[in-house]
């Protein structure tokens, strides 16, 4: 399997609530701090923020980041609920749920319309292209390093 297929798995997996992780045992809020701290080293490096960049930026960004995380674990809670419900679900109810992950994926794209204009407001552009390109590229880093090494 490519490791483009596999990144969006990557990212599901870590990126819902400590309070989800915490009731499937998988990482704990050390884990979750950790990811975060090398996250936005990671960026920070990538982008070379001036000081009055990153005060206005990183701010932006982290609420950016919040309301992503809250958005994929409403759609991790309804993978939960279909992988716990299997074939226990009525055809109504499939409907209802799979009408409530598109919702999900479409706050998602209206997040990322809302934040890049807002990136766009305080760094230049090939700064934000740079984000985006970092940000990838840290998912591949944190993919080969948790399929390597472990978390």
């Amino acid at each position: 399997m490519k490791v483009n297929k596999l990144i969006p798995l990557f990212v599901l997996l870590i990126a819902v609530s400590s309070s989800t992780f915490a009731q499937r045992n998988r990482f704990s809020q050390e884990d979750i701090d950790k990811f975060r701290s090398r996250k936005i080293s990671f960026i920070t490096e990538k982008l070379q923020l001036t000081p009055e960049e990153a005060q206005k930026f990183w701010p932006i960004y982290n609420m950016a980041e919040k309301e992503n995380w809250d958005n994929q674990n409403k759609r991790n809670e309804i993978e939960f609920k279909v992988n716990t419900d299997k074939g226990n679900l009525s055809d109504k109810e499939i409907i209802d749920l799979t009408k409530q992950m598109v919702e999900t994926y479409k706050t998602e794209g209206l997040m990322r319309e809302k934040y890049n204009k807002k990136y766009l407001e305080v760094l230049p552009p090939k700064k934000v292209l740079k984000l985006y390109q970092s940000e990838q590229e840290f998912l591949r880093h944190m993919f080969d390093d948790f399929r390597n090494r472990g978390f």
